[in-house]
């Protein structure tokens, strides 16, 4: 398989971005929305997010493993890396303390869960469809409240802090993108069959 070297360039330093400045800004706001819709039109081409990732994977050939699973899964790791390098920078090393701490992991109620399902066919419907980046951030904006946004940060922040905590953080990471990503193959489908 040959690597994509300027995709990865591309999802380390978006995901640096949304760490550094556009997770401060919470992308649940219109500021967020909006230094989001910034980051995808500037790495454009770059996923920036673990969810958009997995919606990539699901909607993707899933029985292409080299091409769909091994690409995408190259970019989670690129996103995790310029997520590190960003809460290296913010905390200066770790000498300031962030407060972050990972909630222990515990699968979502039948409600959550299909809410985050039903999010994720919804915003990939727009991502999918809509040639503009604004359109799709503000999207994100409208239906993040269902999803986890900050996954590519969490990851990090995990990494940074010695891998303490990868028993909650990864398995949130995995469940979240998996239910968000089936919501994109359920959209997708639905789109199809209309």
């Amino acid at each position: 398989m040959n690597i994509d070297m300027d995709a990865m360039k591309a999802e380390m330093g978006g995901a640096f971005v949304v760490s550094w400045v556009v997770l401060g800004l919470g992308l649940g706001t219109l500021e967020g929305a909006v230094a989001l819709a910034a980051v995808w039109m500037t790495f454009a081409g770059a996923h920036v997010l673990p969810v958009v990732t997995w919606c990539h994977m699901m909607t993707g050939a899933l029985d292409d493993v080299e091409g769909n699973w091994l690409a995408n899964g190259m970019r989670l790791l690129a996103q995790a890396v310029g997520a590190v390098l960003a809460i290296m920078l913010a905390t200066e090393a770790g000498a300031i303390e962030t407060g972050w701490a990972a909630v222990e992991f515990a699968m979502p109620e039948t409600w959550p869960l299909l809410g985050t399902v039903a999010a994720g066919a919804l915003w990939w419907t727009v991502h999918s469809r809509a040639d503009s980046a604004w359109v799709s951030a503000f999207g994100l904006m409208v239906l993040g409240g269902a999803m986890t946004l900050d996954g590519g940060h969490q990851m990090g922040a995990m990494m940074a802090d010695g891998f303490g905590s990868v028993a909650d953080v990864a398995p949130a990471w995995i469940v979240d993108g998996l239910l968000v990503g089936l919501g994109a193959l359920v959209g997708s489908k639905i789109d199809e069959l209309i």
